[in-house]
């Protein structure tokens, strides 16, 4: 029997290549973007690059 989740209001499963995106970002851009070290640079950068993909829906 197939199972069908019914309840996406709560919680939605990701989808895997999200899944990776989301794990390679809290690996390896872990810097505070609110701060100019260079830890936080490239975070403020992807975060930036970000907001523009989403607005461009």
């Amino acid at each position: 029997m197939n199972l069908i989740y019914l309840d996406n209001a709560a919680t939605t499963k990701v989808r895997e290549e999200v899944a990776d995106v989301i794990t390679n970002v809290l690996k390896n851009n872990y810097g505070n973007p609110s701060s100019t070290h260079s830890y936080g640079r490239p975070s403020k950068s992807l975060i930036e690059l970000s907001r523009k993909e989403i607005a461009g829906h």
